[in-house]
């Protein structure tokens, strides 16, 4: 994995100019490996889509919430669902963390 040497995030290896401080970066010069503790990188041996987890999560537990409350009074259609939401975008986190701990082990 390579390092933007400016900013520290992790950049592919043909990119040519890192994304977010816009400086150029060589190849063979600039371009550090380094090991990160595993705290400051949930979840970076994932692909993108995989952390969509937490959002499609979110969204079930949004509409379920919803359709459960739907004939119950003002006050529970309005704190359940989203409270479902936080919860379900919670349990997705949580969900994406075991499956990019099964991933680096194998």
């Amino acid at each position: 994995m390579y390092f933007c040497p400016e900013c520290d995030i992790a950049v592919d290896s043909e990119w040519t100019i890192c994304p977010t401080c816009s400086i150029l970066l060589d190849q063979k010069d600039n371009l550090t490996a380094r090991s990160l503790p595993d705290d400051e990188r949930y979840a970076s041996n994932l692909a993108w889509f995989y952390h969509l987890i937490p959002v499609l999560t979110g969204l079930f537990a949004l509409v379920l919430g919803d359709y459960l409350v739907t004939n119950n009074n003002p006050l529970l259609r309005t704190i359940f669902p989203p409270f479902c939401l936080i919860v379900g975008g919670w349990l997705g986190l949580i969900l994406l963390g075991i499956i990019s701990s099964y991933k680096s082990q194998s």
